[in-house]
């Protein structure tokens, strides 16, 4: 296997730099926990959690929702609601939790939850959950009584149960028409402080209706460097680490494991040169995955054609992976060229610091690839504000062509969680627009067992082998260092979740 240049040197040079200023690890006091990740949440707004800066640290710590989903499975369990039935076509009924209050002393009951539907789906507030997971369903609900509640929904909604899994509810005197930065939720911790530039801190909450946590106090921290993080762990700075680089990651201490995440490039199709299939074809062919697989990306990250993990509903086991093919690549642009099509325009690629272990220098070895194949593309890294504003409409008109590194997460089993608002006209992450496409989405996320199955792989096939709007990079592997001391062990859900509850020390 062809091994990228520079990678083990980096590696070797920042583990030596290190290796002087290690000290003897501090024992963390048995009250407290400090938790490091890659970078800042954006918002700490219950509605906000379909970003996972923000999810990893407000769901099921500072806010909760009526279910949540098993990490072996995708199965619906309950959470702050005991029951659901459908009781027809468009109408769900939850029976909900008892006893239950919100860190600012209010009751839990149907109100709250119909308060945080109201705020998920209010253009005006623009949340994250609205714009995603809800999209294209209008949600109305009705108290029964305070622990029952009825949903209806404007069209089929097959799996409503699990999309519910992703509205996190704050408390009913959350503001309705502004978002906060002080959530106040029913789950095991509270916030106590939100440091801008240092920390997010929480402490346990007195009044939880579970189990209470075995660490009362959580920090959580972020730094952009992976052997910074991991560091840190080593000298007591910090307990747990994510996103460990795979040339950081090589201790006991390290543990590796699948995180639901497929790492993409997401092509601009709208703009020339981009809006000419052999161009996108001839991007795609100049990438040797083969090349960054255990250099830039971990040893067992496994080759992607669609932005889905084979666990999800929907996956399509019949696309096959694209081939390396720079030579095919190089003729695809001349013919492009020779037809007038303006393939010396220079290419933005936009990547985000810090978005999985050696981002930048992922994105510096596929420059190069693309440069090889005759591209005429520029690197230009950001922060994850900027970066956002790359992602999410609306966009400039007179924008550069580009590419996006971004990735995809689906730890919720089913394609209705990345297909709507990432591949159709109105969605806000989509830079495609075909209205086949659109009709393949919405008719299969009405459908059920095979045809809703049969209806998702084909509009994974269309995106990935017709319309060619994705280079697909990867199925992620991601590692977590976590101190000697201390009994966690990652699952999917992780790199959306940080199980503060289930954490302890030795």
């Amino acid at each position: 296997m062809k091994k990228i240049k520079g990678i083990h040197a980096l590696s070797m040079g920042i583990a030596m730099s290190l290796a002087a200023s290690v000290a003897i690890p501090a024992r963390a006091a048995p009250d407290k926990l400090t938790v490091v990740v890659t970078d800042e949440p954006k918002s700490l707004d219950p509605c906000d959690t379909d970003l996972s800066g923000n999810s990893r640290i407000l769901h099921n710590n500072i806010t909760e929702a009526l279910v949540n989903l098993s990490p072996k499975d995708g199965s619906v369990v309950p959470s702050l609601a005991t029951s659901w039935r459908q009781l027809d076509s468009l109408t769900w009924e939850f029976k909900l939790r008892e006893g239950v209050t919100f860190h600012d002393g209010k009751a839990f009951d149907t109100h709250a939850v119909i308060a945080a539907l109201k705020r998920a789906q209010d253009p005006a507030l623009a949340c994250e959950v609205g714009l995603a997971t809800l999209k294209g369903l209008k949600l109305n609900a009705e108290a029964v009584n305070p622990t029952t509640l009825l949903i209806r929904t404007d069209v089929v909604e097959p799996i409503l149960p699990n999309k519910m899994s992703a509205l996190d509810i704050g408390s009913p005197a959350t503001p309705g028409d502004a978002k906060t930065r002080t959530p106040a939720g029913t789950g095991p911790y509270k916030l106590e402080a939100w440091t801008p530039g240092q920390s997010v801190g929480l402490v346990a909450y007195d009044g939880y209706w579970g189990n209470k946590p075995a660490i009362p106090n959580a920090t959580i921290i972020w730094r952009a460097e992976s052997a910074v993080r991991a560091a840190m762990v080593d000298t007591g700075e910090a307990q747990i680490a994510y996103e460990i680089a795979p040339q950081d990651g090589t201790t006991e201490e390290d543990h590796a494991f699948p995180n639901a995440e497929t790492s993409l490039l997401r092509i601009d199709a709208q703009i020339a040169p981009l809006n000419d299939r052999r161009v996108r074809e001839a991007l795609n062919l100049a990438i040797d995955r083969d090349g960054l697989v255990g250099t830039i990306f971990h040893k067992d990250a496994q080759k992607a054609m669609q932005v889905v993990p084979p666990s999800v509903f929907g996956f399509n086991p019949d696309i096959p992976v694209w081939n390396y093919d720079p030579e095919k690549a190089k003729s695809l642009v001349a013919a492009a060229k020779a037809d007038g099509v303006p393939v010396d325009k220079e290419i933005v690629i936009y990547g985000r610091i810090g978005i999985y272990p050696n981002s930048s220098e992922s994105l510096e070895a596929i420059q190069a690839m693309l440069a090889d194949a005759g591209f005429n593309a520029r690197l230009e890294m950001l922060e994850t504000s900027p970066w956002l504003k790359r992602l999410l409409k609306p966009w400039n008109k007179d924008r550069q062509p580009s590419i996006l590194q971004t990735q995809i997460d689906n730890a919720e089993g089913d394609a209705v969680f990345t297909l709507p608002n990432r591949f159709t006209a109105d969605g806000n992450q989509s830079t495609i627009i075909d209205a086949g496409l659109d009709k393949l989405i919405a008719d299969g996320s009405k459908a059920t067992g095979d045809e809703r199955k049969r209806l998702f792989q084909q509009a994974f096939k269309y995106i990935a082998v017709d319309a060619v709007n994705i280079a697909p990079l990867f199925h992620m592997v991601t590692i977590a260092r976590v101190a000697k001391n201390v009994n966690y062990t990652p699952d999917v859900q992780a790199g959306n979740e940080i199980k503060l509850k289930s954490i302890s020390y030795r």
